[in-house]
């Protein structure tokens, strides 16, 4: 009775206020609400969307790009209000059940559908696909919804392929035209859809009013996000290739800086959210992104530029005080002004007489502008000497981007930005006596001859007893990614055979790496995921420390899963036209691994 009374009140109270807009009419034939034509500022069909990401209830982060390469999408817009889409529950629940190689997703735009409302909905509903709560509008904007039930077929190459009511009649009893339907069996099938576009009936989209107000200046808005998120690498003296240290700068880049971080290129963080929980995370918010777009969209007002607030202390010395003992790059390295970049290692002899554990490990690049990141890796058998003899130059490089030899460990990494992570109190680096720094650093070409001397900082640890922090591996060497694929899946996993703690991750892959997730399953078949990052960039390539240790019990089962794209329309592949690609050490061979930092349990308990 509720469900019939509402339509009357809804029929009436719009009909009169908007039966006369020219983009919608209420027909006799549905009695609700119906797009007039289709809106010519709604996203045409035919149109290649961009890889948009966006956060399921669950907290799990989606990127479209990534999902279409798994198949054809439906996005289907929803709300709990409104009649016309419930009446599609049970419809919506059987095609998703009829075909299971396609991705559902619903999404609830409206801005009076609060997010506990849309909990119940769902479980009410009982709804097994993925559930977003669009509460900026960024979704429905992007596939340019107008209504509820609304819904859009992508294809897999990011295509819309379908806009428009899910059939023609909300009484299932009459329907005639099965438009989603269609459109799904044409998707399965490679074939045509038959019928692409189709006036949507139901109820509007409310759009809620942005969060953030009306006049979004620098002084108050913009300058706090870029000085959290930004200016650690764009100041001076750094590698960002600009400075956004005052108002002037930030207008002047103003556009730039919109591009970059709508694409979520710009700050470089790459583990998606909802898939483990990382210290020293460089993220920007939808709304901070949609913020600075908005500044930039209403000409980059300044706003007081008295009350920005005080610029950030940086640490260009030691971030945790003076080390316990300095490595430094033997002698000064000048970098070429053109190339490829170039990955070089130096060696820097410790000559400890005993064993050294390293709770924390800071960097301080001899020439921030050229300097794109720093690994040290461990030798113990002299190995890195015998390839710096045959070098004429300091150090020496390798046809890939390892060091060379068989490496027993690392001391961590460093890249712009990174604030140096301290290991918990009691576990450490294991550094052997006698052991050789080979410190690879990634040098980027700037256009100027340019030189540098980088310096190592080692933090010693200082307990009594110090567990050895351990480094596994998932690891797949077996693979050829064959020429045109372009989402290729290679698999790995690495089961532990004793309680540990997990601290830390690492995906490594190489040009043509797509994306890569990590998941590790108990013996009792509990999920912990690990990471997964969805757009991978071969340059951003890190550490990522977990906020509090991973306990994980023996017998789990750390499974990893990634895709490469060895097609002719990547960018990044080094290969034209394609050729096979298999594991390497070279650049341009690929790698597939996930390495995992971790101790045993036996040996360290958290407090």
């Amino acid at each position: 009775m509720k469900l019939y009374l509402l339509m009357i009140l809804l029929t009436l109270a719009l009909a009169s206020t908007l039966h006369a807009a020219s983009e919608y009419t209420i027909t006799n034939r549905h009695r609700v609400i119906e797009e007039t034509t289709l809106n010519p500022n709604t996203v045409p069909v035919g149109t290649k969307l961009p890889a948009v990401s966006f956060t399921t209830l669950d907290g799990k982060t989606h990127n479209l790009e990534i999902l279409t390469k798994q198949g054809a999408v439906v996005i289907t817009f929803l709300a709990t209000e409104c009649p016309v889409a419930q009446r599609y529950t049970t419809r919506l629940k059987r095609l998703h059940a009829e075909f299971p190689t396609h991705t559902f997703i619903a999404v609830y735009p409206n801005e009076n559908d609060a997010i506990d409302e849309v909990k119940a909905h769902v479980a009410k509903s009982e709804y097994t696909f993925h559930i977003v709560k669009d509460a900026t509008g960024k979704l429905a904007r992007t596939f340019g919804a107008t209504m509820t039930p609304q819904t859009f077929v992508v294809d897999t190459q990011r295509t819309l392929q379908y806009r428009g009511a899910i059939d023609d009649n909300r009484y299932e009893t009459r329907v005639k035209h099965h438009y989603l339907q269609d459109a799904l069996i044409a998707t399965r099938d490679g074939a045509s859809v038959p019928v692409q576009e189709t006036a949507s009936f139901g109820c509007t989209i409310h759009f809620p009013e942005t969060a953030f107000p009306d006049e979004v200046t620098y002084s108050e808005h913009i300058a706090p996000i870029l000085q959290k998120q930004c200016q650690a690498c764009h100041r001076q003296g750094e590698v960002a290739p600009f400075t956004l240290a005052d108002y002037s700068d930030a207008k002047a880049w103003a556009r730039e800086i919109a591009e970059y971080t709508q694409a979520r290129l710009m700050p470089p963080w790459k583990p998606a959210p909802g898939y483990g929980d990382f210290k020293n995370e460089r993220r920007l918010t939808d709304t901070e992104i949609e913020m600075i777009a908005y500044w930039v969209e209403s000409g980059a007002p300044a706003g007081d530029l008295d009350a920005v607030p005080p610029a950030p202390e940086f640490h260009d010395d030691w971030a945790l005080g003076e080390p316990d003992w300095i490595a430094e790059m033997p002698v000064e390295y000048e970098i070429e002004p053109e190339g490829e970049d170039e990955y070089r290692q130096f060696i820097i002899p410790t000559n400890f007489e005993t064993d050294m554990y390293i709770q924390a490990v800071d960097v301080q690049p001899g020439n921030r502008k050229t300097v794109h990141h720093v690994i040290p890796y461990l030798d113990v058998n002299g190995e890195a000497r015998k390839l710096d003899a045959e070098d004429p130059k300091p150090g020496y490089v390798t046809e890939g981007t390892g060091p060379g030899f068989d490496s027993v460990g690392s001391l961590g990494g460093w890249a712009p930005g990174m604030t140096p992570v301290v290991l918990p109190e009691g576990i450490g680096y294991l550094l052997p006596k006698g052991a050789d720094i080979v410190m690879q650093v990634h040098y980027y070409r700037t256009g100027h001859l340019e030189r540098d001397r980088t310096r190592l900082g080692l933090y010693f640890s200082k307990t009594e007893q110090t567990t050895k922090l351990r480094i596994g591996d998932a690891t797949n060497s077996k693979f050829v990614v064959p020429p045109g694929a372009d989402w290729y899946a290679v698999q790995a996993h690495e089961d532990f055979k004793r309680d540990v703690y997990l601290l830390a991750t690492m995906p490594h892959m190489h040009l043509i790496g797509r994306d890569m997730r990590l998941v590790a399953t108990t013996p009792e078949g509990i999920r912990h995921d690990l990471i997964w990052i969805q757009d991978w960039d071969f340059n951003w390539q890190d550490i990522y420390h977990y906020q509090e240790p991973l306990f994980l019990p023996a017998g789990t089962r750390v499974d990893l899963v990634a895709h490469f794209d060895n097609s002719a329309a990547n960018p990044t592949n080094p290969n034209d036209p394609p050729v096979p690609v298999g594991w390497g050490e070279k650049t341009t061979d690929e790698m597939c691994i996930g390495f995992l930092y971790y101790v045993k349990a036996s040996e360290f308990s958290p407090e």
